[in-house]
């Protein structure tokens, strides 16, 4: 529990650095969340992809903190042009002390049937705003059709 507690006072130091606008293709909303009755719960999210680009099979994701959001800017591939990366889950394991931030390769809408058969690398910024203190580890997981995959995780 001092890890909490001094997590807490970290991000009460912080608060405030940093404000800002995610572009527009952005999901956002309320997350449902499982907890325990002293862990964090998921206030919001928010989900951009920030680039694509012909690429390689690349799955990889990068996570920091800024007071008592989690921010998450990654790469995850698709099987062609048509694929777009968003946000499946970020749902807290009050039993693990883990959250776990769930990105997917689905089909863009409005893409049609002609699109390249040439694999995508989708970059993406995921923000996951918590109140009531940090998880003891974040988990990033990418799905690319073929189920999850955890490409990253964090432990505080």
């Amino acid at each position: 529990m001092r890890r909490r507690q001094f997590v807490r006072c970290v991000g009460v130091v912080g608060a405030g650095a940093l404000t800002g606008c995610l572009g527009d293709d952005s999901g956002t909303g309320e997350t449902p969340t499982d907890q325990s009755a002293d862990g964090p719960t998921v206030t919001d999210t928010q989900f951009t992809v920030t680039g694509r680009a012909s690429g390689t099979q690349v799955s990889d994701a990068t996570i920091s903190f800024e007071d008592e959001r989690i921010v998450v800017e990654g790469t995850i591939w698709g099987a062609n042009g048509c694929k777009t990366a968003e946000l499946v889950d970020a749902a807290y394991d009050g039993d693990a002390d883990e959250l776990t931030v769930a990105v997917a390769v689905t089909d863009r809408e409005g893409a049609g049937g002609g699109c390249t058969q040439a694999i995508v690398e989708i970059d993406y910024r995921a923000v996951v705003t918590v109140d009531g203190g940090l998880p003891g580890s974040v988990t990033v997981t990418h799905d690319h059709g073929d189920g999850p995959s955890a490409v990253a995780t964090v432990t505080l």
